[in-house]
This record gives structure tokens, sequence and C-alpha cells, in this order.
């Protein structure tokens, strides 16, 4: 695939990457000596996303291989804003570095917004957006770095500042590796996770967390580490973690025997990782994504994977239920739309909310890679709703641009789906799909963003000509917020 380098695009393009729906991120701190009750807010639409506090949802979005003020792949962070009404095109603010009161300035290949976390990170009742930019040269103690990451704070009017994390240590590459949100010592404030080391909330608005702990390695000491997804699994109130993992060699065949790891949250931090096996013994293999979120309403975070088809692997009191053979869903499923190809992705890029307010946890599951008739990998969408017993293929839905009252038409490499995301931008407890087509337009990109997921009614798109930025190779819609 001809992706941008070092972001999660690139690590789908080898078939290894990970996707983040955290249970946690973005809930309200309040302050308590202990864990509190489990919340069903991993199946919930709520707002996760609210940078204004409004109750409603807003959407962020990267451009990351943007042209800003003439630099090439400066990138940018657009945000749309929610109200009664949902996401509204004309409430729209566009972040780059040249931004007033966000540190920087756009330069060539910074890449500001190639990864996207969203999170309270310093307890004040608003959502913060840390962003990276990967290719950011910046000094700091005297020592030349490589990438950073810039939280900018919300606040009553959306977010209007930031400020640079900064460097803790003598290291060159300081935005290297995944990193996830999450409450992983259940004390109530939102902590940030990088390579291993958790950064404590609350943050001071320096930029400066509370404290830094060590945690266990998130993977063998041997192994790759490929991307991490939190979620509150075992329903306690804390955050815990699951890993990706693949030996750095493959096989005679290529296998490089990719797996799942559980490290479970607690007041003392992150604990030592488990291996995940199926009920043959065997490591769970991921497949394409990983995501978390409730999709039987028992208010425990379930691992949805995507490897050929959708496999689904319940949380429980103890953690992932792996003692059983996980349900699977594919396109010859019963109930789901359209037919298994080999050329397919589904489940190239999980996301997970609930879209009709049942209390069940619905999938959507991007297939960019999908033929329409004879257009090729024009790209399309499903929806599976969770149920009592998890999803069952049963009232799946699916869109693409050739789908009535969907804005746009199939073109060949469009790729729409290829990147996903729930919202609930008018805050009605009601997740609405919003998927990218990161190809659209020669790689200018486009996102769309849909009212339910029965019908494609009231639909909408917006890319550079709405946002009033360059559309060429923009790649908008690279990131969503995880």
């Amino acid at each position: 695939m001809s992706l941008p380098a070092a972001s999660r695009r690139t690590r789908r393009a080898v078939v290894v990457a990970i996707a983040l729906i955290a249970a946690t991120c973005g809930a309200l701190p309040v302050a308590q000596a202990q864990p509190t009750a489990a919340a069903p807010a991993s199946a919930s639409a709520g707002a996760p996303q609210d940078f204004n506090g409004d109750g409603y949802g807003d959407l962020a979005v990267a451009a990351p291989h943007a042209t800003v003020g003439g630099k090439a792949e400066a990138g940018y962070v657009a945000v749309l804003y929610g109200s009664a009404s949902g996401l509204r095109t004309t409430a729209k603010k566009v972040y780059t570095q040249a931004s007033a009161e966000i540190p920087g300035t756009p330069e060539t290949g910074d890449r500001f917004g190639s990864l996207l976390l969203a999170a309270d990170l310093d307890g004040d009742g608003y959502t913060d957006l840390s962003v990276q930019a990967e290719g950011e040269q910046w000094t700091q103690g005297g020592i030349a770095r490589k990438g950073n990451r810039t939280i900018l704070w919300g606040g009553s009017g959306g977010l209007t500042s930031g400020k640079v994390i900064p460097a803790r240590d003598s290291g060159t590459y300081q935005s290297g590796g995944d990193s996830v949100t999450g409450d992983f010592n259940g004390d109530g404030h939102q902590d940030l996770l990088h390579v291993g080391n958790v950064y404590l909330g609350p943050f001071g608005r320096d930029g400066v967390p509370a404290s830094v702990r060590s945690n266990p390695e998130i993977v063998d000491g041997d192994l790759d580490l490929l991307g991490l997804v939190a979620g509150d699994i075992d329903g306690d109130g804390v955050t815990d973690l699951v890993t990706m993992a693949r030996s750095y060699d493959g096989d005679d065949e290529g296998d490089h025997g990719e797996h799942l790891n559980y490290l479970r949250g607690g007041r003392d931090g992150l604990q030592p990782l488990v291996v995940l096996k199926d009920a043959q013994g065997e490591p769970l293999r991921p497949g394409h994504d990983v995501a978390l979120g409730d999709v039987n309403g028992d208010h425990r975070a379930d691992i949805v994977t995507a490897r050929g088809s959708l496999r689904f692997v319940p949380g429980t009191a103890n953690g992932p239920a792996t003692s059983f053979a996980p349900q699977s869903i594919d396109q010859d499923t019963p109930g789901v739309p359209g037919a298994e190809e080999p050329e397919d992705w589904f489940g190239y890029d999980l996301s997970v909310a609930d879209v009709n307010g049942d209390g069940y946890g619905d999938v959507l599951a991007g297939n960019p890679y999908e033929d329409l008739g004879t257009v090729q990998r024009a790209g399309a969408f499903t929806v599976v709703p969770g149920g009592k017993n998890g999803p069952t293929g049963a009232g799946s839905t699916l869109f693409s641009q050739n789908s009535a009252n969907v804005p746009g038409a199939a073109e060949k490499d469009d790729r729409f789906g290829e990147n996903t995301a729930f919202v609930d931008g008018n805050g009605d407890g009601k997740a609405e799909p919003v998927v990218a087509a990161i190809a659209e337009d020669s790689s200018a990109g486009a996102v769309w963003v849909f009212r339910g997921a029965a019908t494609a009614t009231g639909s909408f798109s917006f890319g550079a000509g709405t946002l009033g930025t360059t559309a060429s190779r923009a790649w908008l819609g690279a990131e969503f917020p995880r």
C-alpha cells in the first residue's frame, strides 16, 4: 500500500496494526481513594470527545500529510463541534502549528496529527487532545529531539491553547511507538501510557504529569510491540491493557506468530502480562485490527478482532473469557450483506459503540478493499449489531458511496471505510458512524458522517473544500482520536 510511513496506516499495510477504542477515554475524573464501580461506558455512545463541555460529542480528525503555509507534510487537525442537531460543518476549526497559542511552526515533514489521543488529561472536565508530530525537530536541555506530542487543552471555548509534553529523558526520539490513555491505577484521573511508561494524571498546564511510573513489560522482551488497546475488560472501573506482539522474524511461510497479551489494571498499576490463548491452548491471533467495546451489554469491554472474519472474546470479572471458541462472523454469515471474497479485508478497521441506544455495543467494520461491481477497491463498511449473547450478524447493514443518500460516487481505489470512528454529535446517547476514504480525490482524503446505522438519510461528507485547507495529498482522515 502506498500510505505514509510511521502511522497506524503503515502498520495495517503489513496487516499488524491495532486500533484503540478505549472504554474509559474522556471520562470525567472524580476524587476518590478506591476504584469506581463499573459503568457501561464501553457500550455507550456517550460524548467521550467533548472538547467544549456542552454535552455534545465533537469529532477530531487529522491530515498529517497536508501542506500548511506552503510546507509539505506539515499537517493539521480539524474539529467539527457537536450540537443539538449533531455535528455541523459550520462549527469547525482547523488547528495547525501556526494557530494562536499552539506551540511550534509548520515545517516540512512535521506531520502534525500523526497520532491523536482524546482524554481529560488535566482533570478539569473537558476532553483534551494529544497531537503527535512525529517529524518535529526541536531541542530541550541542549539535546536535539525528533518528534513530540502537544496537548491541546479543552475548555468552554473548545480547544484554544496547547503545550508540548516535555521530554523526560535524554532520548532523541520522543514520539516513537504507540500510546493510549486510561485510568490504569483507578485513582479517577486519566493517564497516558507510552512505550511501557505510564504518565499519571492529572497533567499540569505545563504538560507535566503528576508522576511517571514504570510498568511491567507490555510484551515479552524478545518480541516486537505492534500496538495496544485499552478498556475495562473485567468491569472493576480500572483500565486494562491488551497488547499485540509478534516475533521479529517470520518462519518459512512468513508467519510471525502474532498474538495478544492482557495486562490487568489495578491500584498498583498494570499487572504482569498474560498471553491470551483459545480453548485449545493456542495464542489468540489478532489479524488486521483489534478493538474493545461492550457488545453483550454486561458493562465489561469485550475484545473484537478481525482475521478474515470478526471474532469476539467476552470480558469477565477475571479478564478475557478465552476458555471457549470465540464467535466468528464474516460476509457469508446470515444477516451480513455482501459475500466473502479473497481480496476483501472485512474488519480492516474496527470501532465499537452503541448506535441505537439498546445498551449493546455495535461493531463498525471497515472494508476498504471491497469491490463494488467492476469498481475495484472502492470500499464499504458494515455495522454489525451487538446483543445479549454478542453479535450474531443478524440485522447488519452495509454502506458504500453507491448507497442511497450517501454523498459522492464509488471510484476505483477510493478505499472508503479505511478508517472508522463513532461520535455522539447530538448527545442523544446513540453513536453515529464516521468513516474516512484517505485515498479519495487522489489522496486528498475525505470524511463521511452518518446519522445512524439503519439508513444513510442525513449523512454528509467533508474535505479540504469545507475546511478551507490544501487538498493535495493531505490524507484527511488518516487519524481519528483513540
